[in-house]
């Protein structure tokens, strides 16, 4: 019989204190106690008496569905075996919850990721050259345009169209910035998520034409992001990048960020 007592968690409350203990890690999911997220979101909790000591969050919003878990590895081995997950999941965890997920799911896809931070006092522009485009802010009509990017992209690096977290509401909602050359997009950048009380934002989908690399323009789009949530108020920008990406995290080394956080993310089917 399990020590822990499994509850869902209504009350934002108990959520925001127990993800505030790593805010870095926990940062996407603080993001998901807002709206419009929270509608999406399912919090289960690992309790032993009064106190959470672990944490999972079903997010239905991606396909697959994204599995969060935080916590005591003997906490979330429980949430584990009590079945909080669906079928099929897009999951995220500490490097040292790996084997817990894999005695109840069949990995089909694993990535060593960072979690990098930048906040508006480390910030640090890079200027735009003589010949190249300004990035522009793109609207809910560019939608078809970015994700036809993200696709081309992906196919090029042989990379997982389900390791892509894109929605066209994602434009609409948030900010998103592109540079054209001769009418085509080549490049554009995002925010996963504007979390408005927390005053965080993530940075991601930052995607590049593969005969316009090299050129700084991932490092120009996201920029533009960057700076145009710190003009909104956000005191924080985060983003994900796989450890082995080096070119990109040395790009959001020179815009400021800094890593501070190692996780894991992946593709997995229940047993």
């Amino acid at each position: 019989m399990s020590a822990y007592t499994i509850t869902t968690l209504t009350a934002d409350g108990p959520v925001r204190a127990f993800l505030m203990t790593d805010p870095d890690y926990a940062a996407y999911a603080l993001g998901d106690l807002e709206p419009p997220y929270a509608e999406h979101a399912t919090w289960h909790a690992a309790c032993r008496g009064e106190e959470i000591e672990g944490l999972a969050l079903v997010y239905t919003a991606l396909d697959p569905t994204a599995l969060f878990l935080m916590g005591s590895l003997p906490a979330l081995e429980a949430l584990l075996a009590h079945g909080v997950g669906p079928e099929h999941v897009q999951f995220i965890c500490p490097p040292q919850g790996v084997p817990l997920v894999e005695a109840c799911y069949r990995v089909s896809h694993r990535l060593d990721m960072l979690r990098m931070r930048i906040t508006a006092e480390g910030f640090t522009p890079i200027p735009l050259a003589g010949d190249t485009p300004a990035p522009v802010r793109l609207g809910a009509d560019s939608a078809g345009e970015v994700r036809a990017l993200l696709e081309l992209a992906a196919a090029h690096d042989n990379r997982a169209l389900e390791d892509i977290a894109f929605d066209p509401e994602m434009i609409e909602s948030g900010v998103y910035y592109g540079i054209r050359q001769d009418g085509a997009l080549v490049a554009s950048a995002g925010t996963h998520l504007l979390a408005a009380a927390a005053r965080m934002a993530a940075l991601g989908n930052v995607v590049v034409h593969p005969a316009y690399r090299g050129r700084g323009l991932a490092k120009l789009v996201s920029q533009a992001v960057v700076q145009a949530l710190f003009n909104a108020g956000m005191q924080t920008v985060v983003l994900n990048v796989a450890q082995d990406n080096v070119p990109a995290i040395r790009v959001y080394e020179r815009l400021g960020f800094r890593a501070v956080a190692e996780f894991i993310e992946g593709l997995a089917v229940r047993r």
